[in-house]
């Protein structure tokens, strides 16, 4: 007999003596997961009731990991039958509130949701989303992820409105070899994300910035030295946009990426404009809105055919065509594919910028089995993968992401039990390959990809490689 929900349990129950609307307030998970399993729910039952994977439920049981993002406590109330409110999440509008008091600033947008009109307003707004970030609002922590904030700013990026002097007085003076630091510091933040997942040095990037680069926007510039400030300061707040999306902070994501953008266009930096709009892009199709990541991708080609960059062009044509492919649109995808793959052998590494180095054949060729994936083109993806995964080198994050995406594409019910390369034991043999990288690997959207195929091996439990998997990463929780 199947355990089900009472939803009275959250008004009248208790854990360890204390009231559950107290532990719920707390959003003390932990307890809720083992007031349900003295109930009689399994691990499974929970993780089929929340969209959790075991592994995820089980660690958060056992009190190796806490829960903090605003997405995942609205699936757990959604499929517990919790009230919103009991979990906070019903008082408080995060899309609409910046302070801990939940008062917006007067006359202001919502912290890192709007452009400022001036640079030295915008220097003081992503002054503020960094320093909330380091002190951990919830607030901010626990915003969404909202389509139409990307609108206008990709608006006012494509009608090119610059700022025309960006020279400052202040009491310390910058210098190039200063801001040649922060670009330094770049390549190492970078260097970190792609081997080791948003999460690893999200802290540290957070700390950074506010310590070390936010005294140098208060400080005084001349007009050459203040673009080369913004444009490193936008790249810093594109990182971290992208560290907070593949950590699972989607809302705290776009407001990075907006106040990147909103930097670059003060930079007259064309090119790293268009490598943000690919990253919004990225963040859209992952969330599932298809329209949103081809409008952004759309005005990314747009800027990057504008910056002699092929790598660039390359990039936004293979976020466009993954849009296009998670739209169904198979002509499309294959027309921006084409694209893509044509700008990228027209590449010239020393005309290229740092930051899309990782941008390379392997990588296009990564793009290539996502979007594939979406059109269902399991086939592709199969013959693909392998060889990219092989020659991923310490791109680690890549492994995993791309090692979900074969296993998947080789279950037999994504595409039938007869046809050729439907092998449950070859799925399990490509996530035990990986399991070892999910101990120092850092990425929310690789556990989620992760957790997403084991809960579709469920039907061959019995199976001994699936048994095998199973164990394998209950050992590494």
């Amino acid at each position: 007999m199947t355990v089900d929900v009472d939803p009275r349990w959250w008004d009248d129950a208790s854990v360890g003596g204390q009231p559950m609307r107290e532990v719920l307030a707390a959003r003390d998970v932990r307890s809720v997961f083992g007031f349900l399993r003295q109930r009689g729910f399994s691990r499974s039952r929970i993780a089929a009731l929340t969209g959790l994977s075991e592994t995820r439920v089980r660690q958060i049981w056992q009190g190796r990991q806490q829960v903090t993002t605003y997405e995942v406590l609205e699936r757990i109330a959604v499929g517990l039958k919790i009230p919103r409110g009991l979990l906070g999440l019903a008082y408080l509008d995060p899309t609409t509130v910046d302070d801990r008091d939940g008062a917006p600033p007067a006359g202001h947008p919502p912290l890192g949701l709007g452009w400022r009109a001036s640079l030295r307003d915008t220097v003081e707004a992503v002054s503020d989303l960094w320093r909330a970030d380091v002190e951990r609002r919830s607030v901010l922590h626990q915003s969404v992820w909202l389509a139409a904030a990307a609108a206008v700013p990709a608006r006012d990026w494509l009608l090119d409105r610059l700022d025309d002097h960006l020279a400052a007085p202040g009491a310390r003076t910058i210098t190039h070899d200063d801001v040649q630091v922060i670009w330094t510091m770049c390549q190492a933040f970078t260097d970190a994300d792609h081997r080791l997942g948003g999460g690893h040095a999200r802290l540290a990037l957070s700390q950074y910035v506010s310590a070390a680069v936010l005294p140098m926007l208060r400080g005084g510039y001349d007009e050459a030295v203040g673009r080369e400030l913004m444009a490193g300061a936008a790249r810093l707040c594109d990182l971290g946009g992208f560290m907070a999306f593949d950590s699972g902070l989607h809302g705290l994501g776009q407001r990075y990426y907006i106040q990147a953008l909103r930097l670059a266009q003060a930079a007259h930096h064309r090119g790293l404009g268009a490598h943000i709009l690919a990253d919004m892009s990225m963040q859209a199709q992952h969330l599932g809105d298809a329209a949103e990541a081809a409008a952004l991708a759309t005005a990314g080609c747009h800027t990057a055919v504008t910056t002699g960059s092929k790598a660039t062009v390359a990039r936004c044509e293979a976020m466009l065509a993954r849009a296009l492919a998670l739209a169904s649109d198979r002509p499309g995808c294959e027309q921006a594919m084409g694209r893509a793959d044509t700008a990228l052998e027209r590449i010239r590494p020393d005309d290229e910028p740092a930051w899309t180095g990782f941008f390379t054949r392997d990588q296009l060729d990564t793009e290539f089995a996502y979007a594939a994936a979406d059109l269902g083109r399991l086939d592709l993806v199969r013959r693909t993968a392998p060889a990219v995964i092989a020659a991923s080198g310490q791109m680690e994050r890549r492994k995993v992401l791309l090692s979900a995406t074969l296993a998947r594409a080789c279950l037999p019910e994504a595409h039938g039990a007869h046809s050729p390369g439907c092998d449950v034991e070859q799925a399990c043999a490509v996530l035990t390959d990986v399991a070892p990288l999910m101990v120092t690997v850092t990425t929310e959207r690789g556990r989620q990809a992760i957790g997403t195929v084991q809960q579709q091996l469920r039907p061959y439990a019995t199976l001994p490689a699936v048994r095998h998997l199973t164990e394998l990463f209950g050992s590494m929780e």
